[in-house]
């Protein structure tokens, strides 16, 4: 389904296609565009899941891990130097450092942190890699777990296994039902449909919010709620400066949880008191949270999904319109070499309401 459209001037030029499912914690879809059904990678939107294993084996107590922490542990951050140094402080309470990091190195993915460690004349480390958060959390996690720390990154790794299963009882399949790859960063990407990843981020909310709240998973309260509060209290250690998710985070105070995924994924997760607003529209009567998982077909990140994100939060009825930080990312600008506004990328596509 066509999801946004890109103008030169009055003309249409190009589009992008995708598809969105929007389901709460009982699993019931309520609204999508497109194929609910499709299933694509998580990348990167995995990380609440994949940081959980940590805070079940009681890293939050071994380590003395900090909200920011947590937050790092789930993030996609810019490389900026906060994030590079609560990475590295990670790192020594497990008494690891940058060279146990398997991750590999790249630039900053923020530009400012990408210009000034070029001209510091010093290359990329681990890192700088914008998992080097989810990396140090998992090198904790061996050590709460009592397994080898070595190879962590390997599907077969108690650890890998572990973060599998736990994504699945999020996501209500069994383990085996989810597919898996090797990940840019090299541990093991999971794969799910539109519905099952909104699914499993509807009753992450949920759990994090507590017993008495539809669909929520009484195993996870405790871990489940670390993360959701360190993601909202901490979003500036999610991602930074350099992508959508800290301004939109940030914009709801804590009643909204987002992560991106490479190519073109993005999950969100609306608290119950959020999910009210859409009650009436959607017929939504419980106050179970609601979640949404959406895909750009040709993995476009910025120009195609940012606008796509809001409009599909204002086509359910929340009011993105009050919130000054979001206005710039509701469309997409297209500028020449020389700098001149020459047309746009806009969102241009309705929710079905089921």
């Amino acid at each position: 389904m066509i999801l946004a459209n890109v103008y030169r001037g009055s003309q249409l030029e190009s589009r992008h296609t995708g598809s969105i499912a929007v389901c709460d914690s009982l699993g019931r879809l309520l609204a999508c565009a497109g194929d609910p059904g499709f299933r694509t990678c998580l990348r990167s939107a995995a990380k609440p899941f994949q940081a959980l294993p940590l805070l079940e084996y009681g890293g939050v107590e071994e380590f003395e891990l900090r909200p920011e922490e947590i937050a790092l542990t789930c993030a996609s951050h810019g490389g900026e130097p906060f994030h590079v140094s609560t990475a590295a402080g990670m790192l020594r309470k497990g008494e690891f450092d940058e060279t146990d990091l398997l991750c590999g190195a790249h630039l900053p993915n923020d530009e400012k942190a990408a210009a000034d460690l070029r001209a510091s004349g010093e290359d990329p480390s681990p890192l700088h890699n914008n998992c080097s958060g989810k990396h140090a959390g998992m090198l904790l996690a061996t050590q709460v777990m009592d397994v080898p720390s070595g190879r962590y990154i390997d599907a077969e790794h108690p650890l890998q296994v572990l973060m599998r299963s736990t994504l699945a009882d999020f996501a209500g399949i069994a383990s085996e039902e989810i597919p898996i790859a090797i990940d840019g960063c090299g541990v093991p990407a999971f794969f799910l449909s539109l519905y099952r990843a909104a699914f499993a981020y509807a009753r992450l909310i949920a759990t994090g919010e507590g017993a008495e709240v539809p669909g929520s998973l009484e195993r996870y309260l405790e871990s489940a709620s670390y993360v959701i509060e360190s993601m909202t209290m901490f979003p500036q250690y999610v991602a930074g400066g350099w992508s959508i998710t800290t301004p939109l985070m940030q914009a709801f105070e804590g009643d909204l949880v987002a992560k991106e995924g490479a190519e073109g994924f993005y999950a969100m997760a609306l608290s119950p008191a959020l999910s009210r607003e859409l009650t009436e529209r959607l017929k939504v009567t419980d106050d179970a949270p609601v979640a949404i998982a959406l895909k750009i077909d040709d993995g476009s990140m910025d120009r195609a999904r940012n606008p796509v994100i809001l409009r599909t939060l204002e086509l359910l009825g929340i009011d993105v319109a009050s919130h000054p930080a979001l206005q710039p990312l509701r469309s997409w600008p297209l500028r020449n070499v020389a700098g001149t506004l020459v047309g746009e990328v806009r969102p241009e596509f309705e929710l079905e309401i089921l």
